[in-house]
This record gives C-alpha cells, sequence and structure tokens, in this order.
C-alpha cells in the first residue's frame, strides 16, 4: 500500500469513526472503488490511533474534569467512570459469544450493503428522538447500559457506533448533547481495546504486516489526519444534533447501502 492510499484510508477512517455511517461499512466500499488493499489489523490500527487523539482533545476539558474527579475520589468521577465499565459490558458479550462469526462479514460487500441500508433506516427513525426537547435525564446505570447496547450493534460492518449509541441515549431520555459526550467518551475504551486486539493479532508490527513496507513518515502523515479529520466530524456530530437534525445522515446511508450491494 503506497502512502496516497494510506491517507484516502486515513480521510475516510477520521470522517465516519464519528459521523453515525459507519467507519468499518466505508472502509469496506472505499477500498472496493477505489482498488485499494485493505489495510489490515495493524495498519488500522494507525488509523485509530488518531481517531483515538481526535475524541480525546475534542474532550480533553471534559476528561481533566473527570480525571481530577476520579483522583479526588468525588461522586461525579466514579459514578461516570462506573457508568462507562457498565456500557462497556453489552459489546464485550457479543464479540466474545459471536466474534468469530462476525469477521468474515467484514470481507462480504452485500453484508456490509444490507447493514448499511438498516443504518439508514434507523438514522431517519432518530427524526423523532430529534423533535424532543429539554434538558433531557440524568445519566445512570440503565441509560449507559442502553446506550452500550446500541455500541455492541456497531461490532457489525455497516452499523455506526456513534448513530446507534447516540440513538439509544435519545430514545431513554438524554439531552442531545448529554448522549453526544456520552458516545464519544465511552468510544475511548472500545476505540483504544480494538486497537489493542489489532495490535495483538498483528504483532505489534504496523509497518511490516504482510509484507507492507510503509515508512514511517507515512504512518506518522496518516495519523495526523485521521486525527485531524476525526476532530472536525466530532464537531460536525454535535452540531447536527443541537441543531435536531441527526436523522438527515440516513439518505446516505442509504445510498451507500445501495452502492454496496451493487458492487457486490
Amino acid at each position: 500500500m503506497n502512502t496516497v492510499h494510506l491517507l484516502v484510508l486515513a480521510v475516510v477512517q477520521g470522517l465516519t469513526e464519528f459521523l453515525p455511517v459507519s467507519s468499518s461499512g466505508h472502509l469496506v466500499l472505499a477500498e472496493r472503488l477505489l482498488g485499494l488493499e485493505s489495510p489490515g489489523p495493524a495498519l488500522e490500527l494507525v488509523l485509530h490511533v488518531g481517531t483515538l487523539g481526535a475524541v480525546c482533545a475534542f474532550y480533553r476539558r471534559r476528561l481533566l474534569h473527570l480525571a481530577g474527579s476520579l483522583l479526588r475520589g468525588r461522586r461525579e468521577g466514579l459514578l461516570y467512570a462506573l457508568w462507562v465499565l457498565v456500557s462497556m459490558l453489552p459489546a464485550g458479550l457479543v464479540y466474545a459469544a459471536c466474534g468469530d462469526r462476525i469477521e468474515p462479514l467484514y470481507d462480504a460487500p452485500r453484508a456490509v450493503g444490507a447493514l448499511l441500508l438498516a443504518n439508514g433506516a434507523l438514522l431517519l427513525l432518530s427524526r423523532a428522538a430529534d423533535r424532543r426537547r429539554g434538558p433531557g435525564r440524568p445519566l445512570g446505570a440503565l441509560r449507559a447500559l442502553a446506550m452500550g447496547a446500541g455500541q455492541a450493534l456497531a461490532v457489525l460492518p455497516g452499523i455506526s457506533r456513534s448513530g446507534t449509541s447516540i440513538f439509544a441515549g435519545r430514545l431513554a431520555g438524554l439531552a442531545p448533547a448529554d448522549a453526544a459526550e456520552f458516545s464519544f467518551l465511552m468510544s475511548i475504551p472500545a476505540i483504544a481495546g480494538g486497537a489493542i486486539l489489532e495490535c495483538a493479532r498483528a504483532g505489534g508490527v504496523p509497518a511490516a504486516e504482510a509484507g507492507q513496507a510503509v515508512p514511517v513518515a507515512a504512518l506518522a502523515a496518516a495519523v495526523a489526519v485521521s486525527g485531524l479529520v476525526g476532530w472536525l466530524a466530532l464537531k460536525a456530530v454535535v452540531r447536527v444534533l443541537e441543531r435536531g437534525a441527526f436523522w438527515t445522515f440516513g439518505p446516505w446511508c442509504l445510498a451507500a447501502g445501495a452502492a454496496a450491494l451493487a458492487l457486490g
């Protein structure tokens, strides 16, 4: 894989990791449409480092506040950490039970297309939640678990982690900003955990995978690009949620799903 191809995938990863359109589904589409080789799990690790940095930078003040609260043993920090842990349970259970059966779907464009269509339909349904106004209900164990259940669906390629988790949070009564914040903060352990798994499978050497000798400068550029694009995507999603227009990503997913089915 050359540097240009890697940077193209970095842009796709950065855009779609946080937009509710499924990064896994769009990476499959980009590889097929542009004739690119799959980056493989080790190079995907590099792209995830950039998006992980993006969410940490975007919510840096909130993270610092929560970290300080947690270190001081304050109730707010302890509870928030607990809710994040609770949100991780559904995805962990699903991956442990079905991981081997899910992985082949990543090489099946028709399956990805069908799941993108389902994701688009879900986003269109979110219009009802977008119309809901008011301060919203406080985050708690059941709402964290509901958002975690939404996140668990995103182990399927074509289903958006941010889309399903934010939709679940909105249905559970959270305000748009609160649903977005918790969705993206709980993505930190999810992205980090996935990256660790990918690194373990690949032996922790991205540049040496499958004979793909990728220069260190290209890897660094890919991290920077995916991080910058991811930060911009985060900002866009929060603004769209505040305007009550989260559902507008639905038609794009329907189009992408139809394209994937045609390519398959």
